[in-house]
């Protein structure tokens, strides 16, 4: 197969459309927002796959991850999209104390939560957007289980 050229935004894209056409399981869930990235990543999704399956959460990044977890628990495979890597910060104790630790808390490990969780990292654009927008907290998750 020959090589060729995607942007990474529209590579994600790609991968969504394709995992969803493959498995019915697989949803999307993030907020109403308007960041190009995420507006670029989510393309043609609703249209294609309608809005049960490409959902607009709660302008509330705790709340998303909390329903990637209750979703992930009853077999679903929800992609959460957290607009921005800065707000993760309110979102550790459902990563860290249900997502990640949830196969060690139910004393079976072989079960699975298959919850991926999506964001942008840094200054999208190079332009100032202040103390709440820049940061790049990737190494936070390398202590957390999984």
């Amino acid at each position: 197969m020959p090589s060729r050229q995607v942007a990474y935004v529209d590579a994600v894209n790609e991968a969504l459309r394709e995992e969803m056409r493959r498995d019915p399981t697989v949803f999307t869930i993030s907020e109403d927002v308007t960041v190009k990235q995420l507006e670029r990543a989510r393309k043609g999704l609703i249209e294609e796959f309608g809005e049960d399956r490409v959902l607009t959460g709660p302008i509330a990044e705790t709340g998303i991850l909390g329903s990637a977890f209750g979703a992930a628990v009853t077999g679903m495979r929800p992609v959460a999209e957290i607009a921005s890597i800065n707000f993760i910060t309110v979102c550790m104790d459902p990563i860290v104390n249900h997502i990640a630790k949830y196969r060690y808390a139910t004393g079976r490990g072989d079960l699975s939560l298959p919850v991926v969780i999506r964001t942008q990292t840094g200054n999208a654009g190079n332009l100032p957007q202040g103390p709440h927008h820049e940061q790049s907290l990737e190494a936070w998750f390398t202590h957390v289980p999984v």
